[in-house]
């Protein structure tokens, strides 16, 4: 199959609050980039997205340009994506066994990475990732663990202090690449103690915790401010057909913000906050598509510390899936990428030395990632 044959939807899908333009779009995946050093933008040589994020807009769009609907259509995220995309393959997945041949569409399969799919684990596995990564103390862990059931939404109050205890380490490193700097350019010294939020809501005891919502920053750690800057410029606003009501604030990645003045968090709370549509396991739905015969893979950049390898593996293993090809390194030219697992109905990748946007940390590893799902290809396992 030819690659013009293909449709990939892929969209950031930062969940509730969070935008993909500034992240997915502008950091991550999208044909532009911004500038370090100034607000301008610079072709993404790795991009891979290219359509929209509803079931409705997809009907429509096929109805627009019927010459894609022979082709074969696959959808991928990250993140809180772990929910959306596997929900939109459900939809597709459903609504093909009853609509009319015209609004069919030829849905094949879907990937998703550093997602978050189960409260109970994607949270028991951030604790031991942590543990595991010398980011807490022997002591913060077992009273995390003695503490807190995960199995649970609400929790003691002995709990909510140990993770006190937990979410403080991250206000010093980043929860979303444990090895990457954090931003120091003197050019954003006034906008460093301002973390947005990011990468939705669940699991719901963690989203109680200010540190759960700061932001994650990419191979350049201050890659974020260079998109708030070219998003605010008022000729950019003006070619977007953005801000036309004239708001008096400035565009932000995220609606909810954690402020940090001089050792105090002051949190900024919106209807966000109260997020609750969000199943506690996606697990069923997984299992479902997996019977479905759709090809699933699952990747995860393995120093992320938000939604870990870690949690990914334990979540995986609830399936309880037939493993057909043992854990294997993959390899990008002559160094190892990662590593892959394969189940009946399931690969799961790892891409090495990627925190949780893989993309902006891997761009080549995550091509490679993605080019071989869509030929449906094994990633090579030698070097080459």
């Amino acid at each position: 199959m030819v690659e013009k044959e293909r449709d990939l939807e892929f969209d950031d899908w930062t969940g509730p609050g969070c935008s993909s333009i500034g992240y997915g779009e502008a950091e991550e995946l999208g044909p532009f980039l911004i500038q370090k050093g100034k607000p301008e933008l610079k072709f993404n040589n790795y991009s891979w997205n290219k359509a929209s994020d509803a079931y409705e807009f997809l009907v429509g769009w096929f109805r627009r340009f019927p010459q894609y609907k022979s082709h074969d259509f696959y959808i991928a995220g990250e993140s809180y994506a772990g929910h959306y995309v596997p929900q939109l393959a459900e939809r597709i997945f459903d609504k093909n066994k009853v609509v009319q041949k015209e609004e069919y569409i030829s849905l094949k399969g879907f990937m998703i990475g550093n997602a978050l799919l189960d409260d109970e684990t994607d949270q028991k596995g951030m604790m031991d990732y942590a543990w595991d990564h010398a980011v807490i103390s022997d002591r913060v862990y077992y009273d995390v663990k003695k503490a807190c059931n995960f199995s649970q939404e609400n929790v003691a109050e002995a709990c909510h202090s140990a993770l006190d205890e937990y979410f403080a380490v991250y206000r010093i490193i980043d929860m979303y690449s444990l090895y990457s700097p954090i931003c120091v350019d003197t050019n954003f010294s006034s906008k460093s103690r301002q973390r947005p939020i990011i990468q939705g809501i669940a699991p719901k005891l963690f989203s109680k915790f200010a540190a759960w919502h700061t932001k994650p920053a990419g191979y350049d750690p201050c890659q974020s401010y260079y998109s708030e800057a070219y998003f605010n410029r008022p000729d950019v606003q003006e070619a977007l057909h953005a801000n036309v009501t004239k708001i008096p604030y400035v565009w932000t990645h995220c609606s909810l913000c954690w402020l940090v003045f001089e050792g105090l968090d002051v949190v900024h709370s919106d209807i966000i906050e109260t997020w609750g549509d969000a199943p506690f396991s996606m697990l069923p739905t997984i299992q479902k598509l997996i019977n479905g015969g759709l090809r699933i893979w699952v990747f995860s950049g393995d120093t992320d510390g938000r939604l870990p390898v870690t949690a990914t593996r334990y979540t995986l293993r609830k399936l309880g899936l037939d493993e057909i090809k043992e854990w294997s390194p993959w390899y990008q030219n002559h160094e190892v990428g990662g590593w892959t697992i394969e189940y009946d109905g399931l690969m799961f990748i790892t891409v090495r030395g990627a925190g949780h946007q893989v993309p902006t940390h891997a761009p080549k590893r995550s091509l490679q990632l993605v080019k071989h799902f869509l030929a449906n290809k094994k990633l090579p396992h030698a070097p080459f």
